[in-house]
């Protein structure tokens, strides 16, 4: 028989964890046609005088999620006196098909556009750094799966608005790092001695949305009208492994796309951490973990040959 003062226990301590509460102020740090595109700011309430800074953006296929999936992660950083920053970007697909029946033109431009609103907000936190104690040398952004695709490309393709805004970032600007969950880059030449940054990726290796190593995007056909070529997890640590950069990869043998939010929750968030510090004391690192299941695992394989 159960006590009945251990299952009230278990009552408390279960609406303890669902009640979770998150110290953050919103901002509007740009405004589109009207609309206030907002951010949710975590501050530490300990840090050094030059603490760094995370800027996380939700994943959803960019017509979907909410600012809110970061909070877990963003207040996890701010505990441990990193500041961090849950952003809110354009949806631009939303009723629209972001899979191989869309629309190649319309899935670049998501992709950029949300890339650059991520610079918006990092020009937003630069111009407060010195009253926030933010270094301005350890800015980093991180990304789940839409998101992870628009950090990656905010990272790897410079500070120019092009036909978006005006310069987003001062040309002189360099993110310290990026962390991926289940990304990847529309040019892997993006990547070269001048623009690489230590990046951290968690892939599954058999993820059929984005690929984990060199392929289209959600696996279209060639003639598909959606058709995208794409650089994974891997693809990324191979480049930056052959630039002697820094470079940590978390593989995740015969899964698919469901380590896109690994990195943000639990106990990943404190390898995260070490992965930011670590930047932070300027160590240069190579790092591969391969977790295997039940299956062997053959990294690079084709998603054909995941199942």
């Amino acid at each position: 028989m159960i006590h009945r003062n251990f299952v009230i226990l278990l009552l408390s301590l279960s609406i303890t964890a669902w009640s979770q509460e998150y110290h953050f102020n919103t901002f509007t740090y740009q405004v589109e046609d009207t609309t206030a595109i907002e951010l949710d700011y975590f501050q530490p309430d300990s840090a050094p005088e030059n603490a760094p800074l995370v800027i996380f953006l939700h994943g959803g296929g960019f017509s979907g999620g909410e600012r809110s999936h970061g909070h877990p992660f963003c207040q996890a950083l701010a505990d441990s006196g990193i500041h961090a920053a849950s952003i809110s970007y354009t949806l631009s697909m939303k009723g629209k098909s972001f899979s191989c029946d869309g629309v190649l033109s319309e899935k670049m431009k998501a992709i950029q556009l949300a890339a650059f609103q991520a610079q918006l907000a990092t020009n937003w936190f630069l111009d407060k750094a010195e009253l926030s104690g933010i270094d301005t040398t350890l800015v980093f952004l991180a990304g789940s799966s839409a998101g992870a695709e628009a950090v990656l490309q905010a990272v790897y393709q410079g500070t120019r608005g092009k036909n978006f805004y005006p310069d987003t970032l001062p040309s002189s600007f360099r993110y310290a790092g990026v962390i991926s969950g289940a990304g990847a880059l529309l040019d892997i030449n993006m990547i070269n001695e001048h623009t690489m940054v230590p990046t951290m990726s968690y892939h599954g290796t058999c993820d059929p949305l984005v690929p984990y190593h060199i392929a289209p995007h959600h696996y279209c056909n060639q003639i598909a009208p959606g058709y995208m070529m794409m650089f994974g997890g891997l693809a990324i640590h191979e480049r930056l492994t052959e630039l002697n950069g820094s470079s940590h990869l978390m593989s995740y043998c015969g899964d698919g796309h469901k380590h896109a939010g690994t990195p943000f929750y639990g106990a990943e968030i404190q390898t995260v951490t070490e992965f930011i510090r670590r930047t932070e004391r300027g160590e240069k690192f190579n790092i591969h973990r391969i977790f295997k299941n039940s299956e062997p695992c053959e990294l690079g394989i084709d998603f054909v040959f995941c199942f």
